[in-house]
């Protein structure tokens, strides 16, 4: 098979134990990529003349042979190596060649990051053979890709070819567990409230690929409502979202002042590794005036129609040490008037640093528009913990007022 026919063949060996499942691609004269692969584990049929040049070779392309040419370099498909693979290292990836070696002795280099940059020496090639390796097991949380460059010279140090990139992929196992960004979330709901209410959000964070792989994808469910009353299921989440609603008829105050539900966070969309959490949820009686008799109380007008804001997500955090970093304490949803129950009661403010956000992009996305802001984050502090705080957000897509009120 001439070069003319094949710029060059990429047949990629398996990082771990087992050669099932290697990849074959080639660039033909016409410039596509085509991939004769059958499926994982099935075998190839090669024609005889295919045999010849099936290699673990990457072959540095000869220009003019339907190899398109980029700004810089020839383009190549990107090498796949897992992390977290078991020795013993080193472990070949792929053997580059050149053409020249023909006509001449070659000698090949790697340069880049991995090789001769930080952090050096994670990929090496042997200087006669053009042995790409991986020398130890990489970390997809660390580094996911690295981008290096072959060169291949003649005895007298003349490069016989230009440079090639090779990028090295990282692909991802499920090696970390989902982390809450809280270890209990707080939320108040008003006894007698419908189905369907919204009471509180959790949110859990995995370090692992979401992209392309489901390994990163948590899936979020309840494991346990203490106490169970009046229904075992007084409360729902959504298992993508982590929003938890009223479930049930029957929330009230002076039966059931108090729940505590275990949430779990699982990977691999609720199949993988697992974490939990708690949310406390307080139940408000309607008869109380706590929504006057509160520290700190909110108001959300939408200056677009006029109209108060309902439906709007509100978080309050507190700025706490260690770091200091910002501890969330409580989430509300505005009413139809767009006021919410007390993000503090009489008695709960300290002197410090807090934080209200307003989750702005969700509630013009439910009313069809989009918002310029994804959210509004007012932080204030408070010196008197004694004296009653007011902070009403005027908001339209493209701006927001906010000001301490009466």
């Amino acid at each position: 098979m001439s070069p003319c026919t094949l710029a060059f063949l990429l047949l990629l060996l398996p990082v771990g134990p087992s050669r099932r499942g290697w990849g074959l691609r080639h660039i033909c004269e016409g410039g596509q990529w085509d991939n004769p692969c059958a499926a994982p584990g099935r075998a190839l049929p090669p024609t005889p003349a295919l045999l010849s040049v099936l290699q673990d070779v990457l072959t540095f392309p000869e220009p003019g042979h339907g190899l398109r040419r980029q700004k810089r370099d020839w383009v190549i498909p990107p090498i796949n190596c897992p992390e977290n693979e078991r020795g013993p290292f080193p472990k070949n990836l792929v053997q580059i060649k050149s053409n020249k070696d023909k006509e001449t002795k070659v000698f090949y280099s790697i340069t880049g990051q991995g090789a001769d940059t930080p952090p050096v020496g994670v990929f090496t090639i042997e200087r006669e053979t053009g042995w790409l390796k991986v020398t130890k097991p990489l970390d997809r949380e660390e580094i996911d890709r690295y981008i290096l460059f072959s060169h291949a010279v003649s005895a007298n140090g003349q490069p016989v070819e230009d440079p090639m990139e090779i990028i090295i992929t990282v692909t991802d196992q499920n090696d970390n567990r989902p982390i809450f960004t809280e270890a209990v979330f707080h939320g108040t709901v008003l006894e007698g409230a419908e189905p369907g209410t919204p009471v509180l959000q959790v949110l859990a964070t995995d370090a692992d690929d979401a992209v392309r792989s489901s390994n990163g994808v948590v899936v979020y469910s309840i494991l346990r409502q203490t106490p169970d009353q009046p229904l075992q299921q007084m409360f729902a989440i959504d298992g993508s979202t982590g929003l938890i609603s009223v479930a049930a008829v029957g929330l009230a105050a002076q039966t059931v002042p108090e729940y505590t539900l275990e949430i779990q966070a699982a990977n691999m969309k609720g199949y993988g590794l697992q974490a939990t959490a708690t949310a406390i949820i307080k139940v408000q009686a309607r008869g109380m005036s706590e929504a006057v008799n509160g520290f700190l109380t909110t108001h959300v007008l939408n200056t677009v129609t006029g109209l108060p804001a309902a439906g709007l997500a509100i978080r309050l955090s507190q700025l706490q040490e260690p770091g200091p970093q910002w501890t969330e304490l409580v989430q509300r949803w505005t009413d139809e008037d767009g006021r919410c129950l007390p993000l503090l009661a009489r008695g709960q403010a300290k002197a410090g640093t807090y934080k209200l956000r307003f989750e702005t992009a969700a509630y013009w996305q439910g009313l069809g528009q989009t918002s310029f802001y994804p959210f509004v984050e007012v932080v204030f502090a408070i010196t008197d913990p004694a004296r009653k705080l007011h902070i009403p957000l005027l908001i339209s897509p493209y701006s927001y007022t906010t000001y301490r009120g009466s």
